[in-house]
């Protein structure tokens, strides 16, 4: 009966369920961070192509090597064999296969594509060292690309080596998380490769990553508690000395010039010893911006402290990594201390900071130190800008060739007097160019081979480098060169603030003795040819007496018996510093050229070997004048008749000069030399 009186029972009435078309999509956490990877890969190439398809200019520093490079390897020269560089025969290969990509083949024509190719490299390192850190996850990679797009980094020509040593970095951390004994050898071979790979890059560069791997691998044995983990050093170390070994072995055999078995090695270690005595720059970035900079990096340090002290071992192994390499490769800021170098020395610490975001969201407390630290890197650092999203939204709207960019110039080839004069000599069309005193895209541009013992020769200022180049100019010279003059101080600026005939005396020497002007007429592009004499020149040195009304330690004051026109002066000069100048970057001496109140010239001179006495000569001749030295005169030259010399500033990481001694003052081939009016010469210096 209840059953008849109850009501009928009701129908479930359908609704439509409306689902996210997103949870369709079963993502694991590796395929989600494969995706960020690949996307922000392709955004990072429409940058890389904007910005190498802008106007660039190849008499640039780093430009002017990567085009030098790129010749060279035409013309069958390799960096370490046949000649030494900064930069390694890695980076020359990358440097040719880009010129090699175009349709012109010529690097002079091509240069932005060099700059995209090593853009595409820094990139394809970023994406390697995400992927390979496997406790790093999509939402850690998108952080680390936004820090990457939105502070600028790893976007410049040099840039690749700061994200192959984040990669090293990472391998270190492989190798200390191993399971097996079998991996972790296979681990600690491709990191030693890796290091291999950074030293053919640049020899500095391969100092650092295996400093950092070294560093790296003894954390985590600590913090993994795996006293197996130091193994990895041994077989990572055998590897760097292993491919060394193959290496000097194959230039031996390769090259009837090669000299030592390991001179690529001991060559390249003076070039950079060089580099740091003669190519010292005060500090640049402003106190606000570095002491935000310090304070952020010891937020990281002391993070990555924590995470080793707190966390799991395969956490604490990975931040200890990658703490390590950032510390490291601050000191790539101590020499050159601008502003690119500063903000290239710590960008890794920023790629660390940008991991430690998603796992300082835990807590508020945590996050707002995170923030506060990120909030303040930002105001502090030099390149923040929307730079990046613009250039994407660029590539969007087609305002960048695709395509059809290349094998189309961007830079055209030079119209230089010294390309036609080269291009006329056909009885010469053989002979190998040199640039001097510095390499330039014009060199390149001559279409014949290019002759350079160190590419970069004002890293050529040893002792030791000085007789490596001298000597390869003579056996060079029986066989034929040409010398391309650019001038020094002029369209070209100094290279650090010295004359090259200052920085490199002994091969000025040489090639005042052995060379000479091919024509007097003024050029406009400022290239002069220079020739073999038919015999060496029969130089002059005429004594300049003085006195010193005015002496200190330090500075003092040179007065000639006799004013003086002479406008090539040889000093022999002794500094000693304050501190440990293979520490701290030596700082040089200022020198003052006057005739009496009038001041004639000013100029820098930095020691070839500190704490030593050492030749060098300077010339208060005004840039543009300067490259009539090599002809028969006369040579207009204002007279003065007193020097003034003093040290120069040094900051906290260099050393100021304690004692200066001025032992020789001599004037080089003083008929050579014509009065000028001290005022015009004034006017064409400033």
């Amino acid at each position: 009966m209840q059953t008849l009186l109850s009501p009928p029972p009701s129908k479930p009435v359908s609704k439509w369920q409306f689902r996210n078309p997103l949870s369709l999509i079963r993502l694991t956490p590796l395929a989600a961070k494969i995706i960020v990877i690949v996307f922000c890969t392709l955004c990072w190439l429409c940058v890389a192509l904007v910005r190498s398809s802008a106007p660039q200019d190849p008499s640039e520093r780093e430009g002017t090597s990567m085009l030098a490079l790129a010749t060279s390897l035409q013309h069958g020269a390799v960096s370490g064999r046949d000649f030494q560089s900064l930069y390694g025969p890695g980076t020359q290969f990358i440097a040719w296969a880009a010129a090699s990509l175009t349709r012109t083949g010529s690097p002079v024509d091509m240069y932005w594509m060099i700059a995209f190719v090593l853009g595409m490299f820094s990139a394809i390192l970023i994406a390697l060292t995400l992927l390979v850190g496997d406790r790093v996850s999509w939402k850690d990679a998108a952080i680390v690309y936004a820090l990457c797009f939105s502070l600028n980094l790893f976007f410049g020509i040099p840039d690749f080596r700061t994200a192959l040593l984040l990669l090293s970095a990472v391998c270190a951390y492989r190798v200390s998380i191993a399971e097996s004994l079998q991996t972790q050898v296979i681990w600690a071979t491709v990191t030693g490769l890796l290091c291999f790979l950074s030293q053919l890059m640049a020899l500095e560069l391969g100092m650092y990553a295996v400093i950092a791997v070294v560093g790296a691998l003894i954390a985590g044995s600590i913090v993994t508690r795996n006293v197996w983990v130091l193994l990895g050093i041994e077989v990572c170390l055998a590897t760097v000395a292993a491919a060394n070994i193959g290496l000097v072995m194959l230039y031996k055999l390769t090259s009837a010039n090669y000299g030592m078995t390991f001179d690529y090695q001991s060559y390249s270690l003076e070039i950079l010893r060089g580099y740091h005595n003669t190519m010292g720059m005060l500090w640049q970035l402003p106190w606000t911006p570095t002491l935000i900079l310090l304070f952020v990096t010891a937020y990281v340090i002391g993070k990555c402290i924590m995470v080793a002290v707190e966390s799991d071992p395969e956490e604490a192994a990975l931040f200890a990594s990658l703490g390590f390499a950032a510390i490291v490769w601050i000191k790539t800021s101590v020499v050159s201390s601008d502003v690119q170098h500063i903000t290239a020395a710590f960008t890794p610490m920023i790629v660390v900071l940008g991991l430690f975001a998603t796992r300082e969201w835990t807590s508020i407390h945590s996050r707002v130190v995170w923030a506060g630290a990120l909030g303040a890197l930002l105001f502090a650092w030099p390149a923040f800008n929307a730079r990046a999203a613009m250039d994407i939204v660029q590539v969007f709207r087609g305002e960048i060739p695709g395509n059809g960019a290349v094998g189309q110039a961007r830079v055209p080839a030079s119209e230089s007097s010294v390309v036609r004069m080269t291009a006329e000599a056909t009885d010469r069309s053989g002979l190998p160019v040199l640039g001097f005193p510095h390499n330039s895209h014009i060199e390149a541009g001559v279409r014949r081979p290019l002759f350079a013992p160190v590419l970069e020769s004002y890293a050529a200022s040893t002792n030791a480098m000085e007789r490596y180049y001298i000597q390869a100019l003579e056996r060079q010279r029986s066989a034929g060169l040409d010398i391309v003059y650019g001038l020094d101080g002029g369209i070209v600026p100094y290279v650090g603030d010295i004359q090259a005939i200052s920085r490199t005396p002994g091969i000025f020497e040489y090639v005042y003795k052995q060379f000479e002007l091919v024509s007097d007429g003024d050029q406009t592009d400022g290239r002069y040819l220079l020739r073999e004499r038919y015999r060496p020149r029969d130089v002059a040195l005429e004594s300049l007496a003085f006195s010193t009304p005015q002496q200190l330690a330090d500075s003092g004051i040179m007065k000639l018996e006799a004013p003086s026109k002479c406008g090539l002066i040889r000093l022999q000069v002794h500094i000693e510093y304050t501190k440990q100048p293979r520490i701290f970057r030596p700082s040089g001496i200022e020198l003052n050229f006057s005739d009496g109140n009038q001041l004639i010239w000013r100029g820098v001179v930095r020691p070839l070997e500190p704490n030593q006495t050492f030749v060098t000569y300077v010339s208060p001749l005004p840039p543009e004048a300067f490259y009539k030295v090599f002809g028969q005169g006369p040579v207009q030259s204002a007279t003065w008749d007193k020097i003034e010399y003093r040290p120069l500033q040094a900051d906290f990481l260099g050393s100021r000069a304690a004692r200066i001694r001025m032992s020789g003052l001599q004037c080089v081939d003083p008929q050579l030399f014509a009065d000028a009016s001290a005022q015009s010469q004034m006017a064409i210096a400033q």
